[in-house]
């Protein structure tokens, strides 16, 4: 795996340097292993930006602005395509990178419910104005190989990113396809999915995202991810 993972890293800086780019990340689970990976290639400082790692619902809050309400009960909670996307759109909007990648998750042994169990993952993605969610489940695993298939399936998500935006730059403006017209209102998508795609307005406010999470009451959330 260690072989696989360097190559996968190597294939993402090569197509971040081709295009200028710089990427972010959010991490939850992971803790800071999928940064590591990136940052084990030599000039990194190119185009890595900045990365997090987030462990807690009121980190996530607090750094990256994630709403009080992704953490509600259902199909939602700190393991959830909402909470996901959040924590990537928060690594990009305050890095200022134009690739960002949020991971959170269930490494184990403990942490698991009925509906969710050991080895479940949610990976986001956001490039450019584009972004792609996916869930996938690892199965009930050690702790650490966890980890690491976590940061495999980012990396190898993110490369799927890069693949389709490029398609969609490639496309005429109308060809039918409705997953580009998908808005952040990310309330309106299935929270059940696999998979969630859309595309993000990036309008500025006056007010900065700081200002905003610190309107949010963080007192209750005490929860951690295992």
């Amino acid at each position: 795996m260690v072989e696989e993972t360097a190559g996968l890293a190597s294939r993402m800086t090569r197509r971040l340097r081709k295009k200028g780019w710089t990427i972010s990340t959010a991490e939850s689970c992971t803790g800071g292993l999928l940064a590591s990976l990136i940052t084990d290639i030599s000039g990194a400082s190119q185009w890595f930006s900045q990365g997090w790692v987030v462990y807690s619902n009121e980190a996530k809050m607090r750094e990256l602005g994630v709403e009080k309400s992704a953490f509600d009960d259902g199909e939602a909670g700190a393991v959830s395509h909402e909470v996901a996307v959040q924590m990537a759109q928060g690594a990009r909007y305050q890095s200022g990178s134009d690739v960002s990648i949020a991971i959170t998750g269930i490494a184990g042994p403990g942490g698991s419910t009925p509906e969710k169990e050991v080895g479940r993952v949610h990976v986001a993605v956001i490039a450019g104005d584009y972004f792609l969610v996916r869930r996938m489940d690892f199965g009930d695993n050690d702790r650490l190989d966890n980890k690491r298939s976590f940061a495999v399936f980012a990396l190898r998500l993110a490369l799927e990113t890069l693949d389709r935006l490029e398609g969609q730059l490639d496309e005429p403006e109308d060809n039918g396809n409705q997953s580009e017209d998908i808005q952040s209102n990310l309330s309106e998508m299935d929270p059940s999915s696999e998979e969630w795609e859309g595309s993000m307005s990036w309008t500025v406010e006056e007010t900065t995202v700081a200002e905003e999470i610190q309107k949010v009451d963080l007192a209750s959330l005490t929860d951690w991810d295992e």
